[in-house]
């Protein structure tokens, strides 16, 4: 008989929907992580130990249970997930009713100047470099390949779109790609702006889904969860503190920075060229 786990959380879109009833792999492991993938090759799942920050399609165990499956799994094992039960050869995931939110709602785009500049004065003060080698701080006043696409995403030409969308897409090393991670923060700051493009969304989401090798798999499943308004909950706290006093706004950056070797910073190296691009442009009208 397998043994029975309760999960400690997990993504509110997974209790509401339910993970596809189908086989699915042991995609990738970590140490304290691993994915899973269903077998149309089209969706992810994570399941880690209990942590601080979750992501979207996260399965969460106590320390202890986490440990006591990864040791029993690796890649390519096969598992079956029949509505909220995830089956593993010797435990079965119990999916139960503590959730998170992983999914943010479109925002008013009236948000205040003193909590930009408070931002900003933040930004400035980080060294960290993105996965393109050059400082964060850099994404307001260089001009690179890389700022150059995110540009072109904030015009209102889709060709242009389109155009910094395949320069940027699977581009860079590692399991999410700068490139995506910069995607991802542009869509996020659209979000915060009130100005999602639903066109370029639908193209990137066709785009990704009808070519296989675009990217990687992982980069794939957290593109297609932005474009869905989903995000892990470094991000979401950070977007939310632009709606409040911006008292936490540094502590929110450096959560975001801790993500990922570079992950962090390319993200919001997205997310603030493209709120500069866009204050820079309602100041020139």
């Amino acid at each position: 008989m397998p043994v029975l786990v309760e999960t400690s959380c997990l993504d509110q879109e997974i209790f509401d929907h339910s993970l596809a009833k189908r086989h699915w792999r042991v995609h990738s492991k970590f140490a304290h992580s691993f994915n899973i993938q269903d077998e149309t090759r089209q969706y992810l799942a994570v399941i880690a130990s209990e942590q601080k920050i979750h992501v979207p399609n996260g399965i969460y165990l106590s320390p202890s249970e986490f440990k006591h499956l990864a040791a029993e799994v690796q890649v390519d094992d096969c598992l079956l997930i029949q509505g909220l039960r995830v089956k593993f050869p010797q435990r079965h995931l119990l999916l139960t009713t503590r959730t998170y939110q992983s999914f943010q709602k479109e925002l008013s785009a009236d948000r205040t100047d003193a909590v930009w500049d408070r931002y900003v004065s933040e930004i400035k003060k980080v060294k960290k470099e993105t996965g393109n080698h050059e400082p964060l701080a850099a994404v307001f006043t260089q001009i690179n390949d890389f700022i150059q696409a995110i540009d072109r995403l904030c015009t209102d030409k889709f060709s242009m779109q389109r155009s910094g969308l395949q320069f940027l897409i699977g581009r860079g090393p590692g399991l999410t790609p700068t490139g995506d991670d910069m995607i991802i923060g542009h869509l996020a700051a659209r979000l915060l702006l009130g100005r999602r493009n639903q066109k370029l969304e639908r193209y990137l989401r066709n785009k990704i889904m009808a070519v296989t090798d675009l990217t990687t798999d992982v980069s794939k499943h957290y593109l297609l969860c932005s474009i869905d308004q989903r995000f892990n909950q470094s991000v979401l706290q950070l977007i939310t503190e632009f709606g409040s006093n911006a008292g936490q706004i540094s502590k929110r950056i450096q959560a975001v920075l801790a993500t990922g070797h570079t992950s962090g910073a390319d993200f919001l190296a997205g997310f603030t060229r493209t709120i500069h691009y866009f204050k820079e442009e309602n100041h020139g009208k």
